[in-house]
């Protein structure tokens, strides 16, 4: 009986989130909130599937439904769910469950793995189970304690004197009770396993702020200061891929919003990112993308109506 009741409030308490949010006068796409850490995402229809990287955070999904691909693994996640990652975390997938009178909705909270090292040491939280690196990325049940601090957080958006005062402390108590609610320990051991897994956030970092030009496995490990075995088992373990395969998506998705944003070519373009042959950037882009890198562009802004809103929306709707 008493399940059933933290059932019913939890349903509540998701519903009036999900009011909070749909009062937010936008169509579609990305809404940066009053408060700098928190945005909205909305669709009003199923879309393709989408390639990206999911930054640091939590994506709470307040009504509609999503699909997830990371590695092998399919995962189908909606209304009371969260996608959480602590890096850059290559995934793909598509909205799969939304409509004009029922949109899909969610909540996205930016935080580092420093702010969560940080709680869980203030509040003494050990680890929880086994210890093994996982993909970046998971997906977990949003407790009804950590849908409460989201409450007050979007309520808290109205006051923004009151906002930039009281916004960091909700948001410290939202990361405690994503640490203790009923997916906890996954969270913890997750976020704090990779924040510590030597040298590999230092060797991402790295790729990204260097993807435009040749790097080496050696290279990446010195950076990261590993030994290159060492860094290709870890790295493929957290973001799925060798790292010279993160560097080729990071210069693939920053082509195709270059070419989707500015009023560039592909030979350019296919330079700007790193290439040396515009061959090789046509056929590794069609391999990834499904199509040739015009053909793409011109179906994106189709789809997306030529709206700069909701082109940025199909790049970033991960």
């Amino acid at each position: 009986m008493r399940r059933h009741t933290e059932e019913e409030e939890r349903s509540v308490v998701l519903r009036r989130l999900l009011q909070l949010g749909l009062s937010y006068s936008f169509a579609r796409g990305i809404h940066e909130t009053g408060i700098t850490f928190v945005s909205l995402l909305k669709a009003d229809q199923p879309t393709t599937v989408q390639y990206g990287f999911f930054q640091p955070g939590i994506c709470v999904v307040l009504q509609g439904g999503k699909t997830l691909m990371i590695r092998n693994n399919t995962c189908n996640y909606g209304a009371g769910d969260y996608i959480a990652s602590n890096i850059d975390m290559p995934i793909k997938g598509q909205v799969a469950h939304a409509a004009p009178e029922a949109p899909y909705l969610a909540i996205r909270i930016a935080f580092t793995a420093d702010e969560i090292a940080s709680v869980a040491l203030d509040a003494k939280l050990k680890a929880i189970g086994e210890n093994r690196l996982t993909e970046g990325a998971f997906i977990g049940r949003t407790g009804i304690d950590t849908l409460r601090v989201l409450e007050r957080l979007m309520q808290l958006d109205a006051d923004s004197e009151a906002a930039a005062f009281l916004a960091p402390d909700v948001k410290r108590e939202l990361i405690y009770r994503l640490l203790t609610d009923e997916d906890g320990a996954r969270f913890y051991n997750n976020m704090l396993l990779h924040h510590d897994a030597a040298g590999i956030s230092k060797a991402i970092h790295y790729v990204k702020a260097n993807y435009s030009r040749p790097l080496t496995v050696e290279e990446i490990a010195q950076a990261g200061g590993m030994s290159p075995s060492t860094l290709h088992h870890k790295f493929k373990s957290i973001t799925t891929l060798s790292p010279i395969q993160y560097q080729k998506q990071l210069r693939l998705q920053e082509a195709r919003r270059i070419l989707l944003t500015d009023d560039t070519d592909v030979t350019s373009t296919a330079f700007d990112v790193g290439y040396e042959s515009v061959t090789q950037f046509n056929r590794e882009y069609k391999r990834f993308f499904g199509l040739p890198p015009l053909k793409d562009i011109r179906t994106i802004r189709t789809l997306a109506k030529t709206s700069a809103e909701e082109t940025d929306y199909v790049e970033k709707i991960l």
